[in-house]
């Protein structure tokens, strides 16, 4: 609780208190009671989800389905194709509760590890309004794409009080897609639309082209959406550089002999790289 109130505010059903309730099923978010049922394991029931080992390190009932009192209890989609609004968002609250119990790099190297539980098999988001749900990505790509924004706006003081703010914006409120995208765009100062869009509405990941030309790095992100633009850091020779790659190849400042110089520092952004 205290991990969580520090990122996302005050509990939001304080009046009502927080109970865990033993229940033969796996588990369940309520408000202000949490069906319980994972056998007082680490992990989720036992095996970590994330094949790290990190994810040995907690009882992932207890701390997924407390994350949900303030993703998707407190903050609550207008429809069902929306429910990344809760999954995403609360799975993660779990990389967050890692880092604030274990620090910066077990809660990267859990992270990295849901990376393999993405299937990329259809959208995040479903058809509105007809009962249709998104994949089941929404979970891991969701708290991924989540991950990613912190990256990319790289200034953390400025992210934790945005996931603040937007806790807070719409405590006890219903909301879509579009108002969370408006919201972080706004508190960013950064035009994420296109990130938010590849990510939730297609079902493939940015992928980053590298290429060498005349002994120049050149690289072009790859995706359904046509204005991307997300930065990204790479490591050159030891020298770490941050590059600005869209939909258009554009060229480096600095020679290289070749792309096995080049280290693409991905374990913190969902993308695939292709040289």
């Amino acid at each position: 609780m205290d991990c969580f109130q520090l990122r996302f505010g005050t509990y939001p059903f304080a009046e009502d208190g927080y109970k865990l309730v033993e229940t033969p099923y796996l588990g369940m978010e309520h408000q202000s009671a949490v069906a319980y049922g994972n056998k007082y394991l680490k992990g989720y029931m036992g095996s970590d989800l994330s094949m790290t080992g990190v994810g040995l390190l907690f009882d992932y009932i207890t701390i997924h389905e407390s994350g949900h009192e303030w993703f998707g209890n407190s903050i609550t989609s207008k429809d069902i194709s929306d429910m990344w609004i809760h999954e995403g968002f609360t799975q993660y609250t779990e990389i967050v509760f890692i880092e604030c119990q274990f620090g910066y790099e077990k809660a990267m190297k859990y992270a990295k590890g849901l990376q393999r539980n993405v299937r990329n098999d259809r959208p995040i988001i479903g058809t509105c309004c007809v009962n249709n749900e998104g994949s089941g990505d929404m979970y891991p790509k969701g708290a991924l794409l989540l991950n990613t924004l912190r990256h990319v706006i790289n200034n953390d003081e400025l992210w934790w009080k945005i996931i603040l703010k937007y806790s807070e914006t719409y405590r006890h409120k219903i909301i879509d897609t579009p108002t969370v995208i408006a919201f972080f765009n706004q508190e960013s100062n950064r035009n994420l639309t296109p990130i938010f869009n590849q990510y939730l509405n297609f079902k493939s990941t940015p992928i980053l082209e590298l290429k060498l030309n005349k002994k120049k790095l050149e690289f072009q992100w790859k995706t359904d959406v046509t204005d991307f633009n997300m930065p990204i850091d790479i490591k050159v020779n030891g020298k770490e550089i941050r590059i600005e790659p869209t939909n258009k190849w554009k060229k480096s400042k600095f020679k290289i002999k070749s792309l096995d110089e080049v280290e693409v520092l991905n374990s913190e952004f969902f993308v695939k790289v292709l040289k």
